[in-house]
């Protein structure tokens, strides 16, 4: 039986294919926890997108089911992360205009090309072109002025998906400044919507949302909505991106490199309040006045994705159950695998990008493509590492998300990065950095966890090894990014 001045805290995710929320008690041990899949909808062209009452329906019932069990009065905070990007289209009644466009939909290419093409350059604008891709909100906004324009006439606000939840829980309208400043519609300097680029692209500022610190209230939940009559006195936190959030999860008090493994690949280093780094997408993650790093984020596209679409598509059974078999082959494969099956937004810039393998002969089998599917996003994350931060060595690196929680894509790491591999033995997930907002909220600090790590280090005979199929990885993918920008050219 817990005691009775225990505390409780719900983080809340709203990922690319699921809903997770989960209660944390005051030692941030899980209490409950709520994960329901969904699907978004992906049209002939490619186009990717979601009605937004899919996630608020969702948010409501894991609320309900959890109060059912949890008394309201002893939840002390709720905090909401997600992913980012995804945009929502809201009219003056803070309904939907159209479905929202998801951060992996591609089809405003001609838009960015055209922006990074007239917005000028210059010390205010330079982070803006540096980031600005298919999905980017600026990008959606556009597309959808100029091709949707009697949507566009309704529209009355724009917001992320996971500020479009906490509206729906409050009423309240904001957002934070990671979510801002990754937009392509964020001064980072001046930390304010850029009025050049509203004023150049002709694009309302009333469309933009207060930016708030991450930590902080954006209002109580409104419990009418999840069938509890009585007077609210659970804030909602402002909240941040699902990267971010992570960070905070799983280390937020040291600068190793973060590893997350899920639909994508995604690189997380957390930097000082005023480091800025060259290559990867630099994030103002602003927790609180007092706490104001900078997270910089290089992603691949394809992440543990490529795993499943080996499996399910392509060897049609679960290739997690031969790891053991592939561990045997670790350092002796020919296969070389190019994982950017989705394009690429960090390094090439390059949204059509596609996959290839190389080194194929006759006595290639099944199980050297499958372990070049591994290989290859070790690889390609090898070269987001370094050229993000080219002047830095690691010793270490955490490894986080779904594919952290595979046997072999550990040890890959290890020896592929020539680091050890550090992965939570105890889950630390998006939603434990959203309620550890909730948390900081309450106590003005994070709580301080323990949780254990399982080491994998790397072995010499395997890193000499890899490190020269790493340089034969390289040599392909300059080749095919070189074919690509010429056919690019050349169209």
């Amino acid at each position: 039986m817990k005691d009775a001045t225990v505390e409780y805290f719900i983080g809340i995710d709203i990922g690319t294919t699921s809903i997770k929320s989960v209660v944390y008690d005051d030692a941030f041990q899980i209490i409950d926890q709520k994960n329901k899949k969904y699907a978004y909808i992906i049209n002939e062209n490619g186009w990717t997108e979601i009605d937004p009452s899919t996630w608020s329906k969702i948010v409501l019932e894991q609320l309900r089911e959890i109060f059912s069990i949890i008394s309201y009065q002893k939840v002390k905070g709720i905090g909401i992360t997600g992913q980012m990007h995804t945009t929502v289209f809201l009219d003056s009644d803070n309904q939907p205009v159209r479905p929202a466009i998801m951060w992996n939909d591609k089809r405003t290419g001609d838009v960015v090309e055209r922006i990074k093409a007239q917005l000028p350059e210059n010390e205010q604008t330079k982070n803006i072109l540096k980031i600005v891709s298919t999905g980017s909100p600026l990008a959606n906004l556009i597309w959808v002025k100029e091709h949707e324009p009697d949507y566009y006439e309704r529209l009355d606000k724009l917001l992320i998906a996971k500020d479009y939840i906490r509206l729906v829980l409050t009423g309240e309208w904001a957002t934070d400044f990671c979510d801002a400043s990754t937009s392509s519609l964020f001064n980072v300097h001046k930390k304010e919507w850029s009025r050049e680029l509203l004023e150049m692209f002709h694009l309302p500022s009333t469309l933009l949302p207060k930016v708030q610190y991450a930590s902080s209230s954006a209002g109580n939940l409104n419990l009418a909505l999840v069938g509890i009559k009585g007077e609210s006195q659970i804030p909602v936190i402002i909240g941040t991106g699902d990267n971010v959030a992570s960070a905070i999860a799983n280390q937020s008090k040291h600068e190793d490199p973060i590893i997350s493994l899920g639909t994508s690949g995604v690189v997380i280093l957390t930097n000082s309040k005023d480091e800025w780094l060259a290559k990867g997408k630099n994030i103002l993650a602003e927790i609180s006045k007092d706490d104001q790093r900078i997270v910089t984020q290089g992603a691949l596209q394809s992440g543990a994705k490529v795993i499943e679409w080996w499996s399910n598509q392509i060897i049609l059974q679960n290739v997690t159950q031969f790891e053991c078999e592939l561990e045997k082959k670790l350092g002796n494969n020919k296969v070389i695998f190019f994982p950017y099956l989705s394009g690429d937004k960090t390094l090439f810039n390059e949204s059509n990008l596609s996959g290839a393998f190389y080194g194929i002969d006759l006595t290639s089998t099944q199980n050297d493509f499958s372990l070049a599917v591994y290989e290859g996003v070790a690889f390609a994350i090898k070269r987001l590492i370094q050229e993000m931060h080219s002047d830095r060595s690691f010793k270490q690196v955490l490894l986080i998300g779904g594919g952290a929680k595979s046997q072999l894509w550990p040890k890959i790491f290890a020896n592929v990065l020539d680091m050890t591999i550090q992965v939570n033995q105890e889950s630390r997930e998006a939603s434990c950095g959203a309620a550890m907002l909730a948390y900081y909220h309450q106590h003005h600090q994070f709580p301080e966890l323990v949780t254990p790590l399982k080491k994998i280090a790397p072995e010499k005979e395997l890193t000499v090894k890899y490190q020269k199929k790493y340089q034969s990885f390289i040599e392909f993918s300059n080749a095919i990014i070189q074919k690509e920008r010429r056919q690019k050219n050349e169209t």
